[in-house]
């Protein structure tokens, strides 16, 4: 066998091994782009807001504003954080509408870190704004469940929430 020979083989045995590794591949990776310009980096290049929110059953106030989700589905749990801006009044009610109760406490169900973190993966400095409330929906039976938190900011409000559905 020549040199060339060895190199053509070579190279078509590499071919064969990095098309293999992609086969093996679990889901789309995370820098796939999605092309609602509301999807932040990171969300499932297939997902539609308005299919996400009726998957994990909620609305949006006609009134929000810089509207910004991020979701994907590939495995348990389909997980949806959403932010948006709205008048603080109507940030109250879009809770109470959707189900989600007001907690007194930091009670058990709401988790304030991963809050938090959703809040900064959309540009919310928490030096920023004030609490007005937070809020969750108990797990259901196959434990779906919502928690989410109404900023104050000046004259509105920031709604974050995150909703987690399983399968």
């Amino acid at each position: 066998m020549d040199m060339d020979s060895i190199r053509v083989g070579a190279c078509f045995l590499l071919a064969l091994l990095v098309g293999a590794l992609g086969a093996c591949s679990s889901g789309p990776p995370l820098t796939d782009h999605n092309p609602d310009p509301r999807a932040l980096p990171g969300t499932a290049p297939t997902l539609k807001l308005d299919n996400v929110l009726a998957d994990h059953r909620l609305g949006l106030p006609k009134a929000a504003s810089e509207v910004k989700f991020k979701s994907r589905r590939d495995n348990d749990p389909y997980w949806l954080e959403l932010a948006f801006s709205v008048d603080c009044a109507q940030g109250s009610a879009f809770f109470k509408k959707e189900g989600l109760e007001r907690q007194e406490d930091d009670g058990d169900l709401y988790d304030e870190a991963r809050v938090e973190e959703a809040a900064r993966s959309f540009g919310m400095e928490s030096n920023r704004y004030s609490v007005r409330g937070t809020y969750v929906k108990a797990p259901d039976e196959f434990r779906n469940s919502q928690m989410g938190v109404l900023l104050a900011d000046a004259d509105k409000c920031q709604v974050v929430i995150l909703s987690d559905r399983y399968n």
